[in-house]
């Protein structure tokens, strides 16, 4: 029996199954990638396999359980946690899986060659990692997202721009790449690029973007009313609140022009007291 992870269920059958990574934490802005995993996971139905073992990779002071306490009596503790789940897509020639929850605060060495065994025995063909990062990108201009491959023949392909240089902080999922290529085993990050001042808060366009991606790749139809809806919402939300401020319309016209233009960012002011007006303003409509 593996040290790290426990089947709730028999290893299921899968077909041709691509496996789909999303973890909590470090470069996941806008909670896009948790937000469009939850979509998929809800979509798909999918349903748990196996669970991670927390004790042995989660640091519960950083990521602290919750409790539910009624009339002076702890009745439940609710504990984070990393699972494998599954989901039978029928419109498709392949199954998928899914990886979610908290990244691993510990040994990632271990976790990368336990997901990279589960791969193998269940024979996964190809695993796509989600994550965002804040961008000097406006709001008014489709999300792009970047991608960057590990060095095995991919045998699906995902639209995104190719990352051209990237030197430092990664994520366990990187590292999950990196060990799947020692089991020739296909594997790719997609990034969205989220808005620098409104990063903090969820970003329902980012996320629409990540799962059109992975829908786009498998080739079946997903219903995303629901999720292009918040979409629609919050970037009226977002329009209303840059409209507050002059120097909030200046910073998107000016980003609005670098982006078409496609130039950099380097002259550009990062806007940071404006974006903690931004992102109040938000938080404040979520709560009305």
């Amino acid at each position: 029996m593996s040290e790290l992870l426990h089947w709730v269920t028999d290893p299921p059958a899968v077909r041709h199954a691509l496996l789909i990574v999303a973890l909590d934490g470090f470069v996941d802005a806008g909670s896009a990638a948790s937000s469009a995993s939850a979509f998929l996971r809800h979509r798909w139905r999918a349903e748990p396999i196996a669970r991670f073992d927390g004790d042995a990779l989660i640091d519960y002071r950083a990521r602290r359980p919750t409790a539910v306490v009624d009339s002076g009596v702890v009745r439940r503790i609710d504990w984070p946690e990393l699972e494998l789940l599954v989901a039978t897509l029928d419109d498709a020639p392949r199954d998928a899986l899914l990886l979610l929850g908290p990244e691993p605060d510990m040994r990632w060495h271990a976790f990368a060659e336990e997901v990279a065994a589960v791969c193998v025995r269940l024979g996964v063909e190809q695993v796509v990692q989600l994550g965002a990062y804040p961008a000097a990108t406006p709001h008014t201009r489709p999300v792009a997202v970047s991608r960057a491959r590990n060095r095995v023949t991919q045998l699906l392909e995902f639209d995104g721009v190719d990352v051209s240089g990237y030197t430092g902080p990664i994520n366990a999922s990187t590292v999950l790449q990196a060990e799947l290529a020692r089991h020739d085993i296909p594997a790719v990050g997609l990034w969205a690029e989220v808005p620098h001042y409104i990063a903090t808060n969820p970003h329902p366009p980012a996320a629409l973007a990540l799962a059109e991606r992975i829908a786009d790749a498998l080739g079946v139809a997903i219903d995303t009313t629901e999720l292009r809806a918040a979409a629609t919402l919050h970037l009226e939300q977002v329009a209303d609140a840059v409209a507050e401020h002059e120097d909030a319309v200046s910073m998107v016209t000016a980003l609005e022009q670098m982006v078409d233009a496609g130039e950099d960012d380097e002259d550009l002011p990062t806007g940071d007291d404006l974006a903690a007006e931004i992102e109040h303003f938000l938080e404040a409509r979520r709560d009305d």
